[in-house]
């Protein structure tokens, strides 16, 4: 049975799917992204952008609930590309794909907002299932990095003790 057969809307239909917009500079990257986002249901690529700028422009204009962002696209930029983008599209999830950025790059643009990061090489096992983890609220990051998150909340919490 179909969704319009259930007496579902069209918009209904659409607000089910997890939009997604590809933010890589990489031709081969951003066609590994996609590969495996069109071969999972309840997903869809609803744009690609090449640089920061486009990226900007795209979130602003689609409002996808996820956007892959190319980490070195985030640090092309004269200016924070994640303020600028969650600004433009406020309920827009960032994910990073890094190739095997520094730890200290990647928590960097974590704090500025990200919800998570890949690793390039890990696109084809783990890209789907990040896109609706950080969809579904939760964070995506290696186990590793969680530590690192930790220490870093701690150094910014000055705790009171009753």
């Amino acid at each position: 049975m179909t969704p319009r057969e259930k007496g579902t809307t069209v918009v209904e239909v659409m607000s089910l799917q997890i939009t997604v917009v590809i933010a890589e500079h990489q031709i081969a990257d951003r066609a590994a992204c996609l590969r495996v986002l069109e071969a999972e249901s309840g997903i869809r690529v609803v744009g690609e952008a090449k640089s920061g700028l486009e990226a900007i422009s795209s979130t602003g204009r689609l409002r996808p609930r996820i956007l892959l962002l190319d980490l070195a696209l985030a640090r092309a930029q004269q200016m924070p590309l994640i303020p600028a983008l969650r600004q433009k599209s406020p309920q827009t999830k960032v994910i990073l794909l890094t190739d095997g950025a520094s730890e200290a790059r990647t928590l960097e643009a974590l704090a500025h907002g990200a919800r998570g990061y890949l690793d390039k090489a890990l696109l084809t096992t783990f890209l789907a299932r990040a896109v609706r983890v950080v969809d579904a609220g939760e964070a995506w990051v290696p186990r590793k990095m969680v530590a690192k998150i930790m220490d870093r909340l701690v150094g910014l919490t000055t705790w009171k003790i009753a």
